[in-house]
């Protein structure tokens, strides 16, 4: 009788724990598969950060160690995944310096279905983003179809904005400082269209379905904008960023920094 009884709570021990453990784990972290996905694409590259450090067989930093980038330097410190789910870029300034994260896909895809679940920085004057980049990209001006093309998914610059606080673009051709890219750009003017919820209040789900005849972009499975401008057809990697830029670091107040831009997961989808 005494075995049974003994049983009996160790059964429900084991079920508090459970529960537990459930009622303690993030509440925000997003472990199923989205609703969004495509009919008939299948998964093909995930990663759900639950790991110490970059797996380093899908991510490295985009730049060697102190690589300037825009208005700051992009340190390897910018960059933290402890192993609770997430992967952190993080802003901050040290020495008169701004430090900023950026890492990059070590596989390249070709069309499909990307996806990653964000929850953005909130300060003004850095800018967190999720795009695709091709290694060839601008190498025959005129020509993204043979070059490929930077494909900003969702580029967001800070919370409480009147004017445009987020961006999905398409540039091609070689980048010159203080000349207007060839591509197309569409202003989300997200807050202002969504009763003042800011991108930074909560994770939010970012997409873009990427075809051999267009670009169609998605927040929270919501068609946002579609162009076939700049149409790349060839292999792209992703680029996970969090910078600044002289155009908009002088909003930035380094007194309120750190601030961070932190990954959910990033998925691919192939048909």
């Amino acid at each position: 009788m005494k075995s049974y009884i003994a049983a009996f709570i160790a059964s429900l021990l084991l079920m508090f724990g459970i529960i537990n453990a459930i009622n303690n784990s993030t509440p925000d972290k997003l472990s199923i598969s989205s609703p969004y996905v495509p009919d008939h694409y299948t998964l093909s590259f995930f990663d759900e950060f639950d790991t110490e450090g970059l797996n380093a067989e899908k991510w490295r930093n985009r730049y060697s160690e102190g690589h300037t980038y825009g208005a700051g330097i992009a340190p390897h410190q910018s960059v933290s995944q402890i192993g609770d789910g997430y992967l952190r870029l993080i802003t901050r300034h040290e020495s008169d310096q701004f430090l900023t994260g950026m890492v990059r896909s070590v596989p390249q895809f070709k069309y499909g279905y990307f996806e990653a679940r964000i929850l953005f920085q909130k300060l003004q004057g850095h800018h967190g983003a999720f795009w695709l980049q091709s290694e060839t990209y601008g190498q025959v001006t005129g020509n993204p179809a043979q070059s490929g093309a930077e494909i900003d998914i969702i580029e967001f610059f800070g919370a409480e904005r009147q004017l445009t606080d987020a961006k999905q673009n398409v540039y091609y051709d070689p980048y010159i400082s203080g000349q207007k890219q060839p591509g197309a750009e569409f202003d989300v003017f997200y807050r202002s269209n969504h009763d003042e919820i800011e991108l930074n209040d909560a994770f939010h789900i970012f997409g873009l379905l990427w075809t051999e005849a267009e670009y169609v972009f998605y927040i929270d499975g919501v068609e946002t904008w579609r162009t076939n401008t700049g149409l790349s057809q060839v292999e792209e990697y992703i680029v996970l960023s969090l910078t600044t830029s002289e155009w908009e670091n002088a909003r930035l107040d380094v007194n309120k920094l750190p601030d961070e831009m932190v990954i959910d997961y990033v998925r691919v989808h192939y048909p």
